[in-house]
């Protein structure tokens, strides 16, 4: 049964052992459902003196129903909406909220380069 309020999939997963190199395993925190909304605002960084070294970042706030312990900044998240599939976004707040019924709210990003 689809529920309206979280018409969303997430994976909440982190990186372990990871180095530059690659390597490192996943350790799954959380795959469920969850309610993905946007911001309307694309910042833009430049990461060099020129515009090739050019990012930009859109925001994203995800809830999910009730409280996912263990998110830390700098986990990663995949969300399936109903039109695309958002992979590797980037953790950059957890908290717990009363946003619908105490849920926790993640604020993520990520990078359209």
């Amino acid at each position: 049964m689809s529920n309206p309020r979280f018409p969303h999939q997430c994976v909440i997963y982190r990186q372990e052992g990871a180095t530059s190199f690659g390597g490192g395993k996943v350790k799954e925190l959380y795959k469920g459902v969850c309610r993905k909304s946007s911001s309307t605002n694309i910042r833009t960084f430049n990461t060099g003196s020129n515009t090739t070294g050019k990012v930009d970042i859109a925001d994203y706030r995800v809830s999910v129903p009730g409280i996912v312990k263990g998110i830390q900044k700098g986990d990663l998240i995949d969300v399936t909406d109903l039109t695309c599939i958002e992979k590797g976004m980037r953790i950059v707040m957890a908290e717990a909220t009363q946003l619908m019924g105490g849920c926790t709210a993640v604020l993520c990003n990520t990078s359209s380069n």
